[in-house]
């Protein structure tokens, strides 16, 4: 009955209305019945909570497999200076956004270390891009080093990239943006912290779904190509590459596609499945909410090559799960031709995207894969 209080109150962490009694009741005092207390200080935004929400979703299975209790508590207060929970715990969790000054997160967590001077601090990075940014600030206080993807080659941790991302530096160049190079003075000593956490799967409105439902039927979809990118109006080589995308993409004969104007999300997913193929590109970083909603869909998605990351799952593994597209999008007409020449292959590619979401939410593997944090 409470774990379940647990689920219906992360639901509403970010509702409005609801939101603060459903906080008051995921940060209430440890109950004492387990032998480990992790306390998890979360940034209160849609992203960063889907990094969070499977820590709630699955409470009972890791209290029986690691008899730990969890309690979360907004960022804010402790990066304000506000205040330090002053209640005996053995995990800490903390989760600030990317633009938190590094003295202020310096100093919480310092505040942090000697209020708790026994429990293994972990740090929560749900950013969009690549770049460990904050690793140099945090590295002194963490154990662990928790991100949704990582960067196969490690090397590129400490490559300088013109405008502070990968993406950055790519774009910029392919559309002649001049973006001075950016070193992040990233330790060597944070490489044996880093960890894989799982990506927007895991938000509560995803979870539930793949917790019960079927993959949609593929049949009787009538569009070939869903393609709603926002961000054009944005700046820089983010926006340059998403008006370009869409250009490209209506230069394609002989497929029906999806307009380019935004509408409401209900509307968005009933697009979407009835849509054969999903075109993906990269957001601020690799990693879309699209990506979960096309695979979710039983919508094949088609996507920028992801093989310089890792993530968890892997939901990116190419012919398997997505088609992959080079980065300036050069051979997009012969992977979505290819594609809507053969229902059979996307039929498959489709069934394994979800199929491998599906396995992972419904066999609770985030409890194994968090075993690091408890041993």
């Amino acid at each position: 009955m409470r774990h379940q209080m647990n689920i219906t109150a992360g639901r509403h962490v970010l509702s409005r209305g609801t939101c603060r009694p459903a906080r008051a009741f995921l940060a209430r005092r440890f109950s004492r019945s387990h032998t480990r207390r992790v306390l998890v200080y979360y940034n209160v935004s849609r992203i960063s909570w889907s990094q969070i929400f499977p820590f709630v979703f699955y409470g009972a299975e890791l209290a029986r497999e690691y008899d730990a209790e969890f309690r979360f508590v907004p960022v804010d207060a402790l990066l304000e200076g506000r205040e330090v929970q002053e209640r005996e715990t053995d995990i800490i969790l903390i989760q600030p956004w990317f633009t938190t000054p590094e003295n202020v997160l310096d100093t919480a967590l310092d505040r942090l270390a000697t209020a708790h001077p026994k429990a293994e601090i972990s740090f929560l990075d749900s950013y969009a891009h690549n770049d460990l940014r904050l690793a140099r600030t945090v590295d002194p206080y963490i154990t662990h080093y928790l991100k949704k993807s990582l960067f196969k080659d490690k090397k590129l941790y400490f490559k300088r990239f013109r405008g502070d991302t990968n993406l950055l530096d790519y774009y910029g160049k392919l559309y002649g943006l001049e973006y001075e190079p950016v070193d992040w003075a990233v330790p060597y000593t944070i490489l044996p912290k880093l960890r894989l956490s799982p990506n927007f799967l895991t938000s509560p409105h995803f979870i539930a779904g793949l917790s019960r439902q079927e993959q949609p039927a593929r049949g009787s979809r009538n569009l070939d190509v869903s393609v709603r990118l926002g961000g054009q109006d944005s700046y820089g080589a983010y926006a340059a590459m998403r008006c370009d995308a869409d250009t490209l993409m209506t230069q394609i004969k002989g497929i029906t596609r999806s307009p380019s104007n935004i509408v409401p999300f209900k509307a968005y997913m009933n697009e979407m499945r009835a849509s054969r193929l999903c075109f993906s590109p990269f957001g601020f970083g690799e990693l879309c909410w699209r990506d979960i909603e096309a695979m979710i869909s039983g919508t094949v998605m088609i996507k920028p090559d992801m093989s310089h990351l890792e993530t968890l799952p892997n939901l990116y593994e190419p012919g398997v799960t997505y088609l992959p597209m080079r980065w300036d999008f050069g051979d997009r007409e012969e992977v979505i031709q290819g594609a809507l020449a053969d229902e059979g292959r996307c039929t498959v590619i489709a069934k394994n995207a979800y199929d491998r979401m599906a396995s992972y939410i419904r066999e609770a593997r985030f409890v194994t894969d968090m075993g690091f944090l408890f041993s």
